[in-house]
This record gives C-alpha cells, sequence and structure tokens, in this order.
C-alpha cells in the first residue's frame, strides 16, 4: 500500500538561533513577519523533501495549508494534495496540533514535521504513538530522539518507509520543561521510523560524578596553555561551563559567552556580536563541548557559532572537549555538524566546514583522543 506522508511545518523555527533568542515562542509581529521571510524551517525541509523524492517510490504527500507545509512541497516542486486548516495570520502551536489533527483525518500515516523540540512536543500531545513521526532537524535546539541527524537524512528515511523498508520503534520526545533550567527531561514516548539512517538518539544529561573532576582538569590545561591576550569563546554545555569557571565568571545556561582579555564578559551574543568580536580580537580561541549521547559538534544549540565565525577564529584555535565518559557514550565514536549555509555564499554549510576531518578532543587534565568531525548530511 502507498505511504499517506503528512507535511507539517513550523514556519518560525530555528530563528532564534542565531539571534540568541533560544526559541520562537514570544516573537512580536515584526519578528514573527521577519522569522517567516527568513524561512530558515522551510529551506530545511525542502533540502528533506527533495532527498526523499530524488529516485524511489514516491508516497502520497498531504500537506498542511500554506505557510504550515504546502508551501515548502510546492516549492520543493513534490506533488501533494493540500489539507485545508482554518488559523489566523499569526501561526501558533494550536495551529501546528490543528494540522497534524487534520493530516491524520485525511489519512496520512506517518507524519513529517520541520522544528525543534517545541514542535516536537506539540505534535506529541495530539499523537502519541499513534501514527510514526520523523523529524527534520530546523529549530534553536533538537534534543528529542525523534529527529534525523539533517534534513537530508529525514529524506532518507522518508524514502524507505515510501518503498517498505523501515520499522517502526518508541523514541522518546526531549524538552526543557518549566520549572527544570538545568537541562531537557522526557516528556513524551512516540513512534518513529528507522533504517539504514538512524536518528540521532536523545541527548545525554551531564550528572554530576567522575566527569565532574575531569571537566574541572580540563579547564585547568585549557587555561595553562593560554595567553593573557586569548578572547575566550565558550559554546554551552557542561564542560566549557567548567572553563568559565575557571575563568572566574558565571556561564549563560545554553548560550556562548565571550571573556575578553581584560576580563570582562560578552554574555548571550549573537552570531552577529561574535563574528565582530572574533574578527577585532588578537588571539580567538573557541572552545566547544559535544552534546552527550548524540555528538553533535555544531548545529543543537549553539547556531551562534556559524561556519564563519570558526573560520574566523581559525580551526587552529579550536579547542573540542569532552569528559571520556561522554566519549565512550558515542556510538558510533563520531562528531556532527548540521549547519545551514550562509545567504551570502551558498557553498559554504556543513560540507565546507572548517572543522571537518581528524580533530583532537581533549577528555581530561592529560588525556586527548582523536575523533572524526563528518558533515551530519553525508
Amino acid at each position: 500500500m502507498t505511504a499517506r506522508v503528512g507535511v507539517v511545518l513550523n514556519p518560525v523555527a530555528g530563528f532564534g538561533g542565531t539571534r540568541a533568542m533560544h526559541g520562537t515562542d514570544d516573537l512580536s509581529a515584526a519578528q514573527y513577519d521577519d522569522a517567516v521571510a527568513a524561512g530558515r524551517a522551510r529551506a530545511r525541509l525542502v533540502r528533506a523533501l527533495r532527498r526523499a523524492v530524488a529516485d524511489g517510490d514516491l508516497p502520497v504527500f498531504l500537506g498542511a495549508d500554506g505557510v504550515l507545509g504546502a508551501d515548502a512541497l510546492r516549492e520543493a516542486g513534490v506533488p501533494f494534495q493540500n489539507v485545508s486548516v482554518p488559523r489566523g495570520a499569526r501561526t501558533t502551536a494550536a495551529d501546528t496540533r490543528a494540522s497534524v489533527d487534520a493530516l491524520i483525518a485525511a489519512g496520512a500515516d506517518c507524519i513529517v514535521f520541520a522544528g525543534g523540540d517545541g514542535t516536537a512536543t506539540d505534535i506529541a500531545d495530539v499523537v502519541g504513538e499513534t501514527v510514526p513521526l520523523i523529524g527534520v532537524p530546523a529549530g534553536v535546539k533538537m534534543h528529542s530522539e525523534v529527529f534525523s541527524r539533517s534534513p537530508e537524512s529525514a529524506g532518507r528515511l522518508l524514502r524507505d518507509v515510501a518503498a517498505g523498508r523501515a520499522t517502526v520503534r518508541r523514541v522518546e520526545i526531549l524538552d526543557v520543561a518549566p520549572g527544570a533550567p538545568d537541562g531537557p527531561r522526557p516528556l513524551h514516548t512516540v513512534a518513529a521510523p528507522v533504517s539504514r539512517d538512524p536518528l540521532q538518539g536523545p541527548k545525554a544529561v551531564a550528572a554530576s560524578g567522575p566527569g565532574a573532576h575531569d571537566r574541572r582538569g580540563i579547564a585547568r590545561a585549557l587555561l595553562a596553555d593560554a595567553s593573557a591576550e586569548t578572547t575566550w569563546i565558550l559554546g554551552p554545555g557542561t564542560t566549557t561551563a567548567a572553563v568559565a569557571e575557571a575563568l572566574g565568571f558565571t556561564p549563560t545556561l545554553r548560550g556562548v559567552d565571550v571573556r575578553l582579555p581584560d576580563g570582562s564578559v560578552v554574555h548571550d551574543v549573537t552570531e552577529q556580536r561574535l563574528y565582530d568580536l572574533v574578527c577585532s580580537a588578537r588571539r580567538p580561541r573557541l572552545v566547544l563541548g559535544v552534546v552527550g549521547g548524540q555528538g553533535f559538534l555544531l548545529g543543537r544549540g549553539n547556531q551562534e557559532i556559524s561556519p564563519r565565525v570558526v573560520a574566523a577564529i581559525g580551526a587552529e584555535q579550536v579547542d573540542i572537549v569532552a569528559t571520556e565518559d561522554k566519549v565512550a557514550g558515542l556510538h558510533p565514536p563520531i562528531l556532527f555538524i548540521d549547519a545551514d549555509p550562509s545567504p551570502q555564499r551558498p557553498g559554504s554549510g556543513a560540507s565546507s566546514h572548517p572543522l571537518l576531518g581528524y580533530r583532537r578532543v581533549r577528555t581530561g587534565a592529560r588525556d586527548i583522543r582523536v575523533l572524526n568531525v563528518v558533515d551530519a548530511a553525508a
């Protein structure tokens, strides 16, 4: 039987990533219009759809009306059946949920969605474990297991669903729940198809214990090797937080901070501000942590650190840090980059990223591992 795939999009997902907004729940009317026009989530959904129909069996696509999915299908050049979803001038989480209800009522037996953990949570509220979900990573943070590693891997998975080569298993939706600022927690269990192209796996939450000692050792080793003229750029994560504490400041939760040579700190920088600071720095040095359980180095909650920022810093001035237990929990032991191309430089995404290839990873005060950093779309 031909698969019937419903397509739904959060049209403002991911807009806040480079802008240090950490989400898009409270956009003003002007910001909403800018987010829809920027179209980050739509562009990533289009990439997934084009990969899905590049060859092989073509499913029947059902698109939620307008910006909620149909526009992306039209841009991708994919035939589809339009499913009407009444909505206001600005889409909300309620429209996402209504879209999924309408797609299922129209006969969808699988839902492909583009967004982040918030969008995944909204959809899980509706479907539970009744309809398999494929998440196209397009938000600010994607810690949930329902997401593929890249838009392209979501497209390949969808192609396998259409060809009957996928099985279904239960996966977790993770998000930062109200009143739990310490990190994402499981909020739902949903069904997801799996095939030769694996899902990204759930984010592992760091715990206290032996790893805390390793993090402090890593921080001491980095500072011992630094110049007084160093401008420190610290991405989010528990290991980079230990470096911030060794430098004498409290880091921004889930943000990117810059510690200047005079000791002052610029907290929670945007991509543009970070690029300006890096370009004016005499000795910039970037410290990147690894998302536990997933292996993501860039593209999950740290979009402020864009390819052009890394290029301006220089790959040789980037320290990758992860405790040994975190590295041991990566299966396979590979690091991933999921980056968007710059509008000014179409070929500037992950496939040309300056950090690709084998890189040193500091796992302790005296310990170094070498891991391969790859494009998540490959």
